[in-house]
């Protein structure tokens, strides 16, 4: 079992930005796909907006394998590598990129380099929390 992390306004998809993000749904996923809801954190409200966001969420998810977010931005996905969390851009419902992830988990983490994951051209397109 694996323990991810997602960020979603609503628990059923994945649809928010990870410097937007003023929740993540925490879950715990196995190999075989099934999952199972734990718990929902919230990000300190005060500390994102002293530009501190990044570092507070991950702290926050430190204890989690992976963070699924819509985009998440390189300072951000070097903040989470810090804490040795991997980083994954994808949007949609939460329940189909649960059962993937658990399948593919081996794979994913084997064959996908930690650097250049959750990078893409320009940025994230920039947010209040500093993400360029």
């Amino acid at each position: 079992m694996s323990k991810v992390a997602v960020a979603s306004t609503d628990g059923i998809a994945i649809n928010e930005h990870f410097g937007r993000s003023k929740e993540f749904w925490i879950y715990e996923v196995a190999e075989t796909g099934a999952y199972q809801f734990i718990e929902r954190r919230e990000k300190n409200a005060q500390a994102a907006h002293a530009g501190k966001g990044h570092t507070i969420a991950a702290q926050l998810l430190a204890d989690v394998e992976v963070v699924l977010a819509t985009q998440i931005g390189p300072r951000a996905e070097q903040e989470l590598q810090s804490h040795g969390v991997l980083a994954l851009p994808v949007s949609g419902p939460i329940d189909k990129a649960l059962k993937t992830y658990g399948q593919r988990r081996k794979f994913i983490k084997d064959n996908i380099p930690r650097a250049s994951i959750a990078s893409h051209p320009g940025g994230c397109g920039g947010c209040a929390h500093g993400c360029k």
